[in-house]
């Protein structure tokens, strides 16, 4: 199975779909490389306008795959800073398509998930899903480039709160804050990302590029962002704090982590 779909219809529109439904999207390795194969084909394509990123069935993103994440606590502090640079570099490349980026949150969008849809220019969200950087509560420094995106669409002081709380939100309070720039009923998401697509294609396409590079930001800083959160996380993977964190989701319970 297809843990990413791809399909390009005759405006230039493309749409790619993570598609573990199971596990509710959960960003795992072999996603990331699917991901990133597909980004590198959307590359090649000529006309392209807009991309739609969205998930299949009831989630967008659940965030990492647990699976995964347990599997760094075996692997030394060197090892998972140079996996997870690799991991976000393997969803975060959609920025090197200089067309529009629409996020369609169809469902929960949680941690990096969250985050790669905040990497996208635009989020139209489905009005009863729910949105979260719980990264803290796993006992794990943000990531996915969530310390660069979500001060940069929230300011600093928001994004702030949301990241140290690692609170889960609804739509409605994700567009009062700007997580989000349009809520519709969960059966027109997509509709709605078509909508926004649709009005790019009646403007210059050169010009658009230029302007989503101006608005996107030096790329040097999100580097910099990265970096750092892959060196935090490196530790954080070792950690007893981590260790709960796993084991509390495991058993669907809150956290309980050691005092300092």
């Amino acid at each position: 199975m297809a843990l990413v779909l791809q399909t390009i219809d005759s405006d230039g529109i493309a749409t790619l779909t993570l598609n573990d439904e199971t596990n509710l999207n959960a960003m795992s390795d072999e996603m990331a490389t699917e991901f990133a194969t597909a980004v590198r084909t959307l590359k090649t394509q000529s006309g392209l306008r807009a991309v739609i990123l969205t998930g299949a069935g009831k989630a967008f993103s659940a965030g990492g795959h647990l699976a995964m994440l347990e599997a760094k606590r075996t692997k030394t502090a060197e090892q998972n800073r140079l996996g997870m640079l690799s991991f976000y570099n393997s969803f975060l490349c959609i920025r090197e398509l200089n067309v529009p980026l629409i996020a369609a949150i169809n469902g929960a969008a949680v941690g990096a998930g969250l985050c790669v849809a905040c990497a996208c220019d635009f989020r139209v969200a489905s009005d009863s899903t729910k949105l979260g950087f719980t990264f803290l509560k796993l006992g794990l420094h943000p990531g996915m480039g969530a310390t660069y995106f979500v001060p940069g669409i929230v300011g600093a002081s928001m994004a702030t709160e949301l990241l140290v709380t690692g609170r889960v939100i609804s739509a409605q309070e994700a567009l009062r804050i700007g997580v989000v720039s349009r809520v519709c009923d969960a059966a027109d998401v997509m509709k709605e990302a078509r909508v926004v697509a649709a009005e790019i294609l009646s403007c210059g396409p050169e010009a658009t590029a230029q302007l989503l590079q101006t608005m996107r930001g030096d790329p040097e800083l999100l580097t910099r962002a990265l970096e750092r959160e892959a060196s935090c996380q490196s530790v954080n993977y070792a950690s007893a704090e981590f260790a709960e964190g796993v084991a509390a989701i495991k058993e669907k319970r809150l956290p309980s982590f050691p005092k300092s």
